[in-house]
């Protein structure tokens, strides 16, 4: 009788095992993922922090989407020397902040706590966490499991009755209908989630062009708007724990039209009160000599872009080791990421070339997969260099002077398919390691001339006259650029 009890809850234990790794791997396959070839890599961001050496991080990031975009790491790192790593993500409300900060605690020691103030005011008023589930969720699935995650999931589903806590420690239940709509990031995931380099930072490469944003004055207006009590009752214990542990806490508005003097005047007189300093860049004087130029230096009117973030972080830099005597340092996890972090710079820029010449000179890089299709009746006339350009790529059906040419190219990597003649010419294939497939055509003279260039199921030719060309990154799984240059016309510029 022994040995049945025996045999049975061994039986019992083996199954309950087999049945607990089966829901944890669907529920890890069903749980969105947001890695790096998404605008808001939330889940790159999360998981690559518990890849950082313990204490090794000297600055922490927090904040909404303004901060992920404003606080460049590898930037501070390549200026000062400071180790920091940015734990922000889109619509991330004041108790993620403080619950991703008590996780951080059990890795690193940070001198120094920046937070971006946004969410403090009102954000999103149908919900009971001033933003939405989604935006919640982004941050805390990718928590490990402990006692601060399950206290910010008690705390998430108490103050919001619309989330359970089931669905926290069994995901399938919140998005078993996932299934229909899996894609390859999905199945990828321990490739897709070793790319953390940019270490929570979002490089974004749009230039907004408000010219008419004006920064205030210093310290102007008399009223202070109501923050929102749940936000600042989660500010209150972030600011205790870091008096608890000797953190310096910044807190900081990054430039953005949806500030005003009243959030300025509320955020500066809490402030003033916990004796903690407050950096508004969107004041006149911090603004103007942080070099900031909005039109030029935010993607849109709340999110810095690459050449803004740069400018923001580097006066944090100046005063996080001047004012607060943080030391830089060199340190491998920041050293091996700098050619990284350039190439998302190089990335962000190619979109701003618009000479052809230039243009294809920066395409030759081991990261890009080029493609290019030909649409137009008059031949081609390329400008100085730009054959010369275009072998180097591997390119060699030289275009010029071949009136209605139907032509395409795929290059990459120093080598290309192409074909060109009349008529319809088309070829289809698979880049990634054949997990992404691609169809390219070009039908250069006649009523029906088009081009065509299909990655995946998305269109993104141009397909006006001249070369169009889209670039691909295969290390990010990203479309850099989609272009069409007119060499029917040599004198016109890029148009996108």
């Amino acid at each position: 009788m022994g040995r049945f009890h025996i045999r049975y809850w061994a039986k019992a234990a083996v199954f309950t095992a087999a049945l607990w790794l089966c829901l944890a791997s669907a529920g890890r396959i069903l749980t969105p993922k947001f890695f790096i070839n998404q605008t808001w890599p939330a889940t790159a961001t999360y998981l690559g922090f518990y890849q950082m050496e313990e204490n090794t991080v000297d600055v922490l990031f927090f904040g909404s989407s303004h901060a992920v975009s404003h606080f460049s790491p590898q930037k501070l790192y390549d200026e000062y020397g400071i180790r920091s790593y940015n734990l922000g993500s889109d619509g991330q409300n004041l108790l993620v902040s403080y619950y991703w900060l008590l996780e951080a605690l059990r890795f690193q020691t940070p001198k120094a706590v920046v937070l971006d103030c946004y969410l403090l005011f009102p954000y999103d008023r149908n919900e009971a966490l001033n933003t939405s589930e989604s935006c919640t969720r982004k941050a805390i699935d990718y928590m490990k499991w402990s006692g601060v995650k399950r206290a910010a999931v008690n705390d998430i589903c108490a103050l919001d009755e619309k989330q359970s806590a089931a669905s926290y420690y069994f995901p399938n239940i919140r998005y078993h209908t996932r299934w229909m709509s899996l894609n390859e990031d999905d199945f990828a995931y321990k490739e897709m989630s070793a790319h953390y380099e940019m270490k929570g930072f979002t490089a974004l490469p749009g230039m907004c062009g408000n010219e008419e944003f004006e920064p205030f004055e210093e310290n102007s207006g008399e009223d202070a708007e109501a923050m929102v009590e749940l936000m600042r009752a989660y500010l209150d214990w972030i600011e205790a724990l870091c008096r608890e542990r000797g953190i310096r806490l910044l807190l900081v508005k990054t430039p953005t039209t949806m500030e005003n003097p009243a959030r300025c005047r509320a955020i500066r007189q809490y402030a003033q009160e916990k004796g903690i300093p407050f950096y508004d860049f969107n004041e006149k004087p911090l603004y103007e000599s942080t070099g900031l130029h909005l039109a030029a230096d935010s993607h849109d009117n709340g999110h810095g872009n690459i050449w803004g973030a740069e400018k923001v972080t580097s006066r944090l830099g100046k005063i996080l080791s001047g004012e607060y005597g943080i030391a830089g340092q060199t340190d491998h996890q920041w050293e091996d990421t700098k050619a990284w972090y350039e190439g998302v710079k190089k990335d962000c820029e190619l979109i701003y070339q618009t000479g052809l010449s230039d243009y294809l000179a920066c395409l030759d890089d081991a990261r890009y997969t080029v493609f290019m299709a030909i649409r137009g009746e008059e031949p081609a006339v390329l400008p100085k260099g730009a054959w010369e350009r275009m072998n180097a790529l591997g390119l060699k059906e030289n275009p010029e002077g071949k009136p209605g040419l139907s032509y395409y190219a795929v290059a990459a990597g120093g080598a290309a398919i192409e074909a060109a003649g009349s008529g319809e010419l088309a070829t289809e294939g698979r880049i990634c390691g054949g997990r992404v497939s691609y169809e390219i055509k070009s039908t250069g003279a006649g009523e029906k001339s088009a081009c065509s260039i299909r990655i995946g199921e998305s269109e993104l030719s141009r397909n006006r006259r001249g070369l169009n060309v889209v670039v691909y990154n295969h290390v990010t799984k990203t479309v850099v650029d989609s272009v069409c240059f007119d060499i029917m016309a040599p004198a016109a510029p890029a148009s996108r």
